[in-house]
């Protein structure tokens, strides 16, 4: 039995993890909201948080390399991927944002 829609991601995680371990009493206080001080949860939620920035830079960069604009010949300046040659995606792997100025 999956854990309800309105629970934040990490709750819901959790409370499916004590579903699967046969522990319905700790899964219900989840669903029922009582255990919002539960280490697992706090846990859970900085994974989430941690994989969420990872995903954002990743989509940002993505976003980036997709318009037509930065391979456009004709910019003023030269095609801006040239000018980019994979910095984006060596910022974004490296945990940094998309673009991470030096200066």
């Amino acid at each position: 039995m999956g854990a309800p829609k309105g629970l934040n991601p990490a709750a819901r995680l959790v409370a499916d993890m004590y579903d699967a371990i046969n522990r319905p009493d700790l899964s219900g206080m989840i669903r029922a909201g009582h255990a919002d001080d539960f280490p697992e949860i706090t846990a859970a939620t900085a994974l989430l948080e941690q994989d969420a920035a990872r995903l954002d830079r990743y989509e940002s960069a993505l976003r980036q390399y997709a318009d037509p604009g930065f391979w456009d010949d004709m910019t003023p300046g030269g095609v801006l991927a040239l000018h980019d040659g994979g910095d984006m995606a060596r910022n974004v792997l490296a945990g940094r944002p998309a673009f991470n100025h030096r200066d």
